[in-house]
């Protein structure tokens, strides 16, 4: 089920005051206007307008949704290749002027020479686990030019379970907290869940390390909220 292909399918013909409902394991539904990801540069918050200027050369938008970052690189005249898993979402970035689309997977990518990789939005969430985290890292490096970086944006959980009087009461098992279960709903439809990883920065730049990457933060928000820059060391 395609859910944002639809939601962005609909918004594009003219219902621009959809909803997508977003649950997750962690918090009741919540609404997400799917305007939101329609924005133009001027409406994008500091952290994404911050990567975009910083993005050069041969630039991948892993998860592009509806392409607004993609366009807004166009327009900076920078070299970018937008891909996502969404049919629907790679057909409406085409029709709003993506110039190069592809409907793809990042575990199944295999062009190369990129000297940007953006994972914007949580995108490198997409691990779905810690555990699986390395092997993202590992696939996305081998798409790296030598010297070039990947922007990763997450958040580190470990507000949400903290008490009033400032303890952290973490949930029992083995499961990392930071590992939650999403499940998306628009009109009448709703699909499966499915894992999404949100990464502690000390965790994330301690497995960067292990893949060739080394971790620079360059931005902090609220809640825990980051921007790393990971960067494949030229090589001899």
């Amino acid at each position: 089920m395609d859910i944002f292909g639809e939601a962005f399918r609909d918004f594009i013909a003219g219902d621009t005051h959809g909803v997508i409902m977003v649950g997750t394991s962690l918090t009741d539904p919540e609404p997400l206007p799917v305007l939101y990801f329609f924005r133009e540069y001027e409406d994008m918050p500091p952290w994404e307008q911050l990567i975009l200027n910083k993005s050069r050369g041969n630039i991948l938008d892993v998860g592009a949704g509806s392409g607004s970052h993609a366009l807004a690189l166009q327009e900076m005249k920078k070299n970018v290749v937008a891909i996502d898993i969404s049919p629907g979402a790679a057909e409406v970035m085409q029709a709003r002027g993506v110039e190069q689309v592809r409907c793809a997977d990042i575990w199944e990518f295999d062009h190369k020479g990129f000297d940007t990789i953006l994972f914007l939005m949580n995108g490198i969430g997409i691990a779905g686990s810690l555990d699986r985290l390395p092997q993202l890292l590992r696939r996305a490096a081998g798409l790296l030019s030598p010297g070039g970086t990947i922007y990763a944006e997450s958040t580190d959980l470990l507000y949400m379970f903290e008490e009033e009087d400032g303890s952290v009461l973490l949930p029992m098992g083995e499961q990392y907290y930071g590992e939650v279960s999403y499940q998306l709903s628009y009109k009448d439809q709703k699909g499966e869940p499915f894992p999404w990883l949100f990464v502690d920065l000390d965790n994330l730049a301690a497995i960067a390390q292990t893949c060739g990457l080394q971790t620079d933060v360059i931005y902090r928000g609220n809640d825990n909220h980051y921007v790393a820059a990971l960067r494949r060391e030229n090589e001899a």
